[in-house]
């Protein structure tokens, strides 16, 4: 992929800025369902509807935690997106790393062989379905399975 065009960049600020309001919004009403769960502990009677209770809540929290989540990458990629961010929008920092890295020499003074060709932008169409993205595929796939195994 290229760098993203102005054009591009204000199609995925709109989409993202819409979504965060969106989520904003569900996260608003999960906080205050399940706050109301709380409150009406006190009155369930019996052990069974307390248990079921007590499974919606901790389900509810965990739906809250996962889009507050989602709610912290769209922020991210907003500031990435204004040049605030810690890298460029649409970058994959994990490629420019590996591609800076190769360009080093290594302990023994020469260069490294010429790596393999890598792409630093995330392509269009990871962006247009996610474009709060913070990787590329090959990167993601490698954070979840290191998430997984940790």
């Amino acid at each position: 992929m290229t760098k993203p065009t102005k054009t591009d960049l204000q199609k995925y600020k709109t989409i993202l800025v819409k979504q965060l309001a969106s989520l904003r919004g569900d996260v608003g009403s999960m906080r205050d369902e399940a706050l109301r769960a709380s409150d009406q502990d006190a009155s369930v009677d019996h052990l069974a509807d307390q248990g079921t209770d007590n499974y919606d809540q901790g389900f509810m929290l965990g739906l809250i935690e996962n889009e507050e989540e989602t709610i912290k990458l769209i922020e991210e990629a907003l500031d990435r997106i204004d040049g605030k961010g810690e890298w460029e929008f649409g970058v994959c920092p994990m490629c420019h790393e590996e591609i800076e890295n190769a360009k080093k020499p290594g302990k023994d003074g020469k260069k490294p062989k010429a790596a393999k060709a890598t792409d630093i932008w995330i392509p269009k169409a990871r962006l247009e379905y996610l474009p709060w993205a913070r990787y590329c595929v090959r990167h993601q796939e490698s954070e979840e399975r290191n998430r997984e195994s940790a």
